[in-house]
């Protein structure tokens, strides 16, 4: 299948470790042209859960990119195969793409057209700090109003100063944080994680936030 140029989504889905891989197997059926797989964790909030000790779940973060006019089937399929329309079986969202560039192509695609979300209140702000930051961002955030969020590995390569181990140079690993927010919350929770961070300082972080087209599996 041939994605529409001009309608371009990015799809994101946070599901039960070991579903990524049936996740992707659905989404090239449906029509996406493949997907990419992260390892992460989700906040647990189950009292019990936190009594035992289990403070967090292992995630996978499953992204896509599709046509705009497959998002409603995603949602459909999504939410049958996951269930996700229960409480707790994951979530999922929807991003629109001003550009992408095809794997293997030399087209870049650019939308120019502003799209507007879909009667959605969420926005999703995106947290990248050095790692082991990610339970107090995780802290001030609820404490401004968030939910909960997942927190995804990296590494990072900016800056100019790397520690070293037995003479090898190291790059410093990252936690990127997701948060989904409603949109009147959003501020004051970033207003609460760049207080934390002193962020304008360099090599703090970074905080931004991204519209969202759609949501599945989020409850008050």
């Amino acid at each position: 299948m041939t994605l529409n140029d001009d309608k371009l989504i990015l799809f994101c889905s946070i599901i039960d470790f070991g579903k990524g891989s049936k996740a992707l197997k659905l989404a090239k059926k449906i029509g996406a042209l493949g997907g990419t797989i992260f390892l992460g964790k989700g906040t647990v909030k189950n009292e019990i859960l936190n009594i035992l000790g289990v403070l967090d779940i292992r995630k996978e973060i499953f992204i896509t990119i599709i046509d705009e006019e497959l998002e409603d089937v995603f949602y459909d399929e999504m939410a049958n195969k996951f269930k996700l329309d229960h409480l707790n079986r994951g979530i999922a969202f929807s991003i629109p793409l001003k550009s992408f560039l095809k794997a293997n192509e030399e087209k870049y695609i650019v939308n120019t057209e502003k799209k507007g979300v879909k009667d959605v209140d969420y926005e999703a702000i995106f947290i990248i700090v050095d790692k082991g930051l990610s339970d107090d961002v995780l802290e001030v955030a609820e404490e401004a109003g968030s939910k909960g969020g997942t927190v995804i590995h990296g590494r990072g390569s900016g800056s100019e100063e790397k520690e070293k181990l037995f003479n090898i140079e190291i790059e410093p690993e990252k936690d990127i944080i997701l948060i989904l927010s409603k949109v009147e919350e959003s501020a004051k929770i970033v207003k609460s994680i760049k207080k934390l961070l002193d962020i304008c300082k360099p090599g703090a972080g970074i905080v931004f936030t991204l519209d969202v087209n759609k949501t599945l599996g989020l409850y008050e």
